[in-house]
């Protein structure tokens, strides 16, 4: 198989060889391209040492990105390029990072300590593929496989049994039966992992094209980080195939969705998304958002992004069809008023009729319900005279 490398990853690995030092890309890059697919980025590998690696292109800008563990960022044309001795790590006393690392000249070596065996692969054009473990066999069968122990490896690195997951959920391969015993296994170990790089792998997971099974499969894993959800309940396949992530996430909390908070709060997602998820989830069944009178009230009580969101959660729960969606678009295109910033009339001209403090507002609320409910026009003489006439 021809592999297609970008000049400037070409220009490096020359470079390193020609100065003595076998040099090739590794891990997801050559996955990838094994797959047909085009690498986001290229991670290359090296036997020099930081400080060789610094001396051979002693001509360009290098930042220390890693030099802890060896890695050094080369930049060219602004773009920095990752490369890395090749080393061996030391014990994991935390299950995440080796306590040291040591450099080796042997490529071998370092691919052992690498997570999968399809993430275990090097290419260089001049010495070709280096595959010790049979990563290129692994993508030929659709096989998710660890690295020598399966146990040894997620004792190392809790986190690759989230990554595990998202590479099945991702291309849509089975996990090795020894792999995947040890995934459950091992799942408890995941305590010990931020919650923040839990919550980046989940949310990949989620939004992979074959998250359904996965999700299924290994449920016990994930509820194991789900903050307090109790049971991992799925929609139809067919609906959750075609929602968003937000909706996919949702959905498993709709018969619990006072755990969505708990889940937010135990993974630190972002603000925006917890007030957001929590509103939709709180909403569920309570508009019928095939009424156009219904639809206006469920935007003045929660918002056109969270209304948006629950008629999508609800398509993916099977209640409604796409068209609540249609009659939303066309509901906001005619620029119906559901906030009081909509309204004909502005504060200022509540004032002018002796109404003042507090009692404008109010007055503005009850305005706003009298045109949601069609007692009157949305124009300002209209709805001056409504206030004149006491509302």
């Amino acid at each position: 198989m021809k592999f297609s490398l970008p000049n400037d990853v070409l220009m490096i690995i020359d470079r390193l060889d020609r100065a003595g030092f076998p040099a090739d890309v590794v891990g997801g890059s050559v996955r990838d391209m094994l797959l047909g697919r085009s690498p986001d980025d290229f991670d290359i590998t090296t036997s020099a040492t930081p400080d060789e690696i610094k001396g051979v292109f002693a001509d360009f800008r290098t930042v220390d990105t890693g030099i802890r563990h060896g890695t050094v960022g080369i930049i060219v044309e602004g773009r920095v390029y990752e490369t890395t001795t090749y080393r061996v790590d030391g014990e994991y006393l935390d299950s995440r990072h080796p306590e040291s690392v040591s450099f080796t000249r042997n490529i071998e070596e370092d691919l052992a300590r690498r997570d999968f065996t399809v993430n275990a692969i090097a290419y260089s054009p001049t010495h070709g593929i280096c595959d010790p473990f049979g990563g290129r066999a692994d993508l030929e069968k659709g096989i998710i496989r660890a690295v020598g122990d399966p146990d040894l490896r997620f004792s190392e690195d809790a986190l690759r049994i989230l990554r595990g997951l998202r590479f099945s959920a991702t291309f849509g391969f089975e996990i090795e039966e020894k792999t995947a015993v040890a995934i459950r296994e091992k799942a408890y170990l995941l305590k010990k992992v931020s919650a923040e790089r839990i919550w980046v792998e989940l949310r990949k997971t989620i939004l992979a094209p074959h998250s359904y099974g996965v999700l299924k499969a290994y449920s016990e894993v994930f509820l194991s980080v789900m903050g307090g959800l109790k049971e991992l309940e799925l929609p139809s396949e067919e609906a959750y195939a075609s929602a968003d992530l937000l909706s996919r996430l949702l959905s498993l909390f709709v018969s619990e969705p006072g755990a969505f908070d708990l889940f937010c709060q135990a993974l630190k997602t972002d603000s925006h998304i917890r007030r957001l998820g929590g509103s939709i989830l709180s909403s569920v069944g309570k508009y019928d958002l095939t009424n156009g009178l219904s639809l206006i009230r469920a935007l003045r009580a929660l918002g056109e992004e969270a209304v948006r969101g629950l008629i999508k959660l609800e398509i993916t729960l099977g209640n409604v069809k796409s068209d609540s969606l249609d009659l939303l678009d066309s509901l906001l295109t005619r620029g119906v008023c559901y906030r009081i910033s909509d309204l004909a009339v502005s504060g200022g001209d509540i004032m002018t009729l002796g109404i003042s403090g507090r009692d404008v507002g109010l007055a503005l609320e009850k305005l706003l319900t009298a045109v949601i409910e069609g007692r009157v026009k949305n124009e300002r003489d209209a709805l001056v005279n409504l206030l004149r006439k006491g509302i």
